[in-house]
């Protein structure tokens, strides 16, 4: 199969009542269950921290309440044979981490964030990961991993044709920057972004999907919106093969990236 289906749900928090919100992400997935991937933004299951007020009001939850959250939402998944992408949090005891979590019937794979930001207070992911399902393999980051080129040139040497960024990028961060990484990435990579963001006042939303030729195939605005996209990675093959630029890498020549050196700052 080569043909896919995908869906983004443009959503945000609302930490009001978190069941109600459950609830409505469970709907979304009912509703997209014949999409072949349904990916939610960053953080989209428990919150952001740093939105929580007082500080350090998630944190506590996660231990109380939030635990289960996920796992009601792993099991109503894979009752109903969805794939889905969503962000949370994990908590291995008192070390918190930024997680996008890949589910279907079949797996759970998880991706801790390697690249946090510095007003972010999760501790960094240790692995760059790609993960198998029914379409090859799939290349997962999140939000400022999208700044790093080799996040998203590991995933495609790794065998991913769909490289999925979920984001929580502010309003202040200009969305035009996001989408020139993405559709960067997109054609270095010659494969598939699929970028899914948050809206509202808070966020920029304008997510997207990219194709390996850094094509938009579809776009949102800044609004709460669910957007679908009909991608065929036939056309990562075809363009891989018409022209050849992971074949051509001189891997010996890069080495400089793999050792840490002081950055050159203004």
């Amino acid at each position: 199969m080569r043909k896919v289906r995908i869906c983004i749900a443009q959503i945000n928090y609302h930490s009001a009542n978190i069941q109600k919100h459950v609830e409505r992400i469970k709907s979304i997935i009912q509703d997209k269950k014949e999409s072949d991937l349904i990916v939610f933004p960053e953080l989209i299951l428990h919150g952001h921290p740093s939105f929580e007020k007082p500080e350090g009001f998630l944190y506590r939850r996660m231990k109380i309440v939030y635990s289960s959250v996920s796992e009601e939402l792993y099991r109503f998944i894979k009752q109903i044979k969805a794939r889905v992408v969503i962000g949370e949090v994990k908590r291995r005891g008192d070390l918190y981490y930024n997680v996008a979590t890949y589910i279907d019937r079949h797996t759970i794979q998880s991706y801790a964030k390697t690249h946090v930001h510095w007003t972010e207070n999760f501790v960094p992911g240790k692995k760059l990961q790609t993960f198998t399902w029914p379409f090859g393999k799939l290349g997962i980051s999140i939000c400022f991993d999208a700044a790093f080129s080799e996040v998203w040139r590991v995933s495609a040497l790794k065998g991913a044709e769909v490289l999925v960024n979920i984001s929580a990028v502010p309003a202040s961060f200009p969305s035009e920057y996001m989408w020139l990484r993405c559709r960067g990435a997109a054609l270095n990579n010659q494969a598939f972004v699929v970028y899914a963001n948050r809206p509202g006042l808070l966020f920029s939303g304008k997510s997207a999907v990219f194709s390996p030729r850094g094509e938009v195939v579809t776009s949102a605005g800044t609004r709460e919106t669910l957007i679908d996209a009909a991608i065929d990675l036939a056309e990562v093959r075809t363009w891989r093969r018409t022209e050849k630029i992971l074949p051509n890498r001189r891997a010996h020549l890069y080495r400089d990236i793999t050792t840490r050196q002081k950055a050159h700052e203004p």
